[in-house]
C-alpha cells in the first residue's frame, strides 16, 4: 500500500480527458463531484486521477490552488479504499462549492465518494432499465 501520488497517477492525456467527461458516470454530494470510468485501454495503473476546481466559484488562483492540493492530499491518504477494484478506473474530482472549505470537511466527502464508487463498481451489474415513456 503506496501513499504517493506520482505523475503517473494522473491523467494529463487530453483523449483520456475527452472520454472521461463524455462516458463517466456521477457520485455526487455537497459541494464534490466525482466522475468515473472504466478505461477500455490496458492502463498500465489501475487508478488514474485528475482534480479541478471551478474559476467561476473562485476568481483567486491561489484560492483553486489550495482546494486542488486538499483534493489531491485527501486522495492520496484514502485511494487505498479502490486498491482492491476489479477493473482500473479513471477519475476527476470537482469541488463545485462555492466557500473556500476546511481540509476535513474535504477528507470525509472524497471518503464517502470513493467508498461509494467502490460499492457500485462491486456490486453485481443490475439490469438498467428505464420507465416506461409516456
Amino acid at each position: 500500500m503506496s501513499f504517493t501520488l506520482g505523475k503517473e497517477e494522473r491523467i494529463k492525456s487530453r483523449k483520456s480527458i475527452e472520454i472521461l467527461f463524455r462516458e463517466a458516470k456521477a457520485v455526487r454530494s455537497p459541494a464534490l463531484l466525482v466522475l468515473f470510468h472504466i478505461p477500455n485501454i490496458n492502463a498500465e495503473n489501475r487508478l488514474q486521477a485528475m482534480f479541478t476546481v471551478s474559476k467561476k466559484n473562485f476568481k483567486r488562483a491561489h484560492d483553486r490552488n489550495a482546494i486542488k492540493r486538499y483534493l489531491r492530499e485527501c486522495y492520496r491518504l484514502q485511494k487505498n479504499i479502490l486498491d482492491d477494484a476489479p477493473v482500473p478506473l479513471h477519475l476527476c474530482f470537482t469541488f463545485t462549492g462555492r466557500q473556500l472549505p476546511e481540509y476535513d470537511y474535504i477528507y470525509k466527502k472524497v471518503g464517502s465518494a470513493l467508498l461509494e464508487i467502490d460499492r457500485i463498481i462491486k456490486s453485481p451489474a443490475k439490469d438498467e432499465t428505464t420507465s416506461e415513456e409516456k
